[in-house]
């Protein structure tokens, strides 16, 4: 950018008109810099705008997944927890039935121990009942033939 572009005052143009040419190029030399740094510190600046924008992107990003984690690690805790409940449940069911089951057991072992006795107990009564119908029968039998001698003997007997 040449002296002319700056946009300097009349009065200045003029004062550098008059001064030598050294000068001048100094000048146009310090001008083109200045522009160039001034450009570079606009570049810079946007750049630094972008990372900021990006930067708060990412944090806003961040955030959120944060909150997700929390989410996931509250949906995991809970998970946990009615897992803990599930399977305190699953282990109380379980000893309850085997202990229903062992009742189950025990019962069934006492009431066959209970029949196999009333068995018993009515073999003996069988065998009882069949000894007093085989003496019944005998003693009928020399009821009969008592009563058959005394019809042939003359004797007779009236019931």
């Amino acid at each position: 950018m040449s002296v002319d572009e700056q946009g300097y005052p009349d009065a200045m143009m003029r004062s550098l008109e008059a001064a030598p040419k050294w000068v001048r190029v100094e000048i146009e030399r310090l001008s083109r810099e200045l522009s160039e740094t001034t450009k570079e510190k606009i570049q810079a600046a946007e750049y630094g705008l972008a990372v900021l924008e990006e930067k708060q992107q990412l944090k806003q990003q961040y955030d959120e997944l944060e909150m997700e984690c929390e989410a996931v690690r509250q949906e995991v805790d809970q998970l946990k927890e009615a897992f803990g409940q599930a399977y305190s449940n699953h282990r109380k069911v379980a000893a309850d039935g085997e202990s229903r089951e062992e009742s189950l057991i025990q019962e069934s072992a006492c009431k066959e121990a209970y029949y196999e006795q009333r068995v018993l107990e009515l073999q003996a009564e069988n065998r009882q009942a069949r000894n007093i119908l085989t003496n019944t029968q005998s003693e009928n039998e020399r009821l009969n033939s008592i009563s058959q001698e005394m019809r042939e003997g003359g004797v007779l007997i009236t019931d």
